[in-house]
C-alpha cells in the first residue's frame, strides 16, 4: 500500500498487540526533500491530553468541558485528543448510529490502560501508560507537567496533496538532555467539529443529537506504538522523521490536525509534544 523508504524504521508485527496497522515512509519521488527546520535555542514543555470518551458516556461532556479549560489556561501549550473507545463508544442504532472507534483507540484504552471505563484521560502518560485519570485530577496534573523541563522539542510540518489523496508529515526533533534506552515516535490525525449525538447527564435534554465532538482520534501515521527513532539520545541530536500515508476522503483536512510525540519505550511516558493544524 505503502513505499517503503526508510525500513529500517517499522516497528516488528510481532511487538504490537492489536490488528496490524500499515504505516506509510516518506513519499520523495513525489515531494522532495524534508523541510528544514530552525534551530531551537529554548525548548518549551507540552501536555499531551489524551481523552478517553464515547457518545453513550453522560459523564464525558464534563472532561470535555474540563480538557477545554485546561487548553484555555494554557494557550498553545496542551494537545488534546479524544479517544473514542471501549464499551460506551460502540454504535447503538439508531440513537448513535456511527462508529467512531479506532484499533489504534482500544489498543490505547483496553491494552495499555486496561480497564473499560469513562471518562479517564492521561496527562504525558505519568506516571505511566497503564494509569487514567478522572477529569478532577487534570488540572492540577497538566500544572504539574507543564513545570517539567523539556528532554526533547518537536516541530512539525505537513502537507496533505488532494491530487495524490496523501498526508505528508515532517517531524523534527532536537534533543536537550542525554539519555539511555529507546525513544519512539507517534503520530496521530484527529479532527474536529463533528456534529454527532452525545449522551450528556444534566443537560437538557440529555440526549443531544447535534454535539461538536472536537479532537477525534481518527488514526495514526506512525501505529499506535510508534517508532523508535532514538536510541540513546545524546544532548545536541537533531534529526528529521518523514511519514506518507494515503488519506481517508470522509475526513475534513481543513478540521484536522496532526499530533506528535516522543515516549519512553513502547508503553512509557510522553517525553514532550507538538501539534499542528493540517492546512496551516
Amino acid at each position: 500500500m505503502f513505499l517503503a523508504a526508510f525500513s529500517m524504521l517499522f516497528v516488528a508485527c510481532d511487538e504490537i498487540d492489536f490488528p496490524e496497522i500499515k504505516t506509510g515512509d516518506y513519499r520523495d519521488d513525489l515531494y522532495g526533500d524534508a523541510p528544514a527546520f530552525a534551530t531551537i535555542e529554548a525548548p518549551v514543555q507540552y501536555v499531551l491530553l489524551e481523552d478517553f470518551t464515547g457518545h453513550d458516556c453522560g459523564n464525558c461532556p464534563a472532561g470535555h468541558i474540563r480538557a477545554n479549560e485546561i487548553v484555555a489556561s494554557n494557550p498553545g501549550r496542551v494537545v488534546v485528543v479524544a479517544i473514542h473507545a471501549g464499551t460506551l463508544a460502540q454504535p447503538y442504532p439508531p440513537k448513535y448510529p456511527a462508529d467512531w472507534t479506532t484499533p489504534e483507540g482500544a489498543y490505547y484504552l483496553l491494552t495499555q490502560v486496561g480497564a473499560d471505563e469513562m471518562p479517564r484521560g492521561r496527562i504525558n502518560r505519568n506516571p505511566s501508560a497503564n494509569i487514567a485519570f478522572s477529569p478532577s485530577y487534570w488540572t492540577n496534573d497538566s500544572n504539574a507537567a507543564l513545570a517539567e523541563t523539556p528532554s526533547v522539542d518537536l516541530q512539525l510540518a505537513t502537507n496533505y496533496s488532494a491530487e495524490n489523496n496523501h498526508l505528508s508529515v515532517h517531524v523534527n526533533h532536537q534533543w536537550f538532555q542525554s539519555l539511555s534506552g529507546d525513544y519512539r515516535l507517534v503520530i496521530l490525525v484527529a479532527e474536529s467539529k463533528i456534529i454527532a449525538p452525545q449522551l450528556w447527564y444534566g443537560h437538557n435534554p440529555e440526549y443531544v443529537p447535534e454535539y461538536e465532538h472536537n479532537h477525534m482520534l481518527r488514526t495514526t501515521v506512525s501505529g499506535a506504538t510508534g517508532r523508535v527513532v532514538a536510541s540513546n539520545p545524546s544532548s545536541g541530536l537533531n534529526a528529521t522523521n518523514s511519514y506518507t500515508i494515503d488519506w481517508n476522503s470522509e475526513w475534513l483536512p481543513e478540521n484536522c490536525e496532526v499530533i506528535a510525540f516522543i515516549t519512553n519505550g513502547e508503553n512509557g511516558r510522553v517525553l514532550n509534544c507538538s501539534h499542528k493544524k493540517l492546512l496551516d
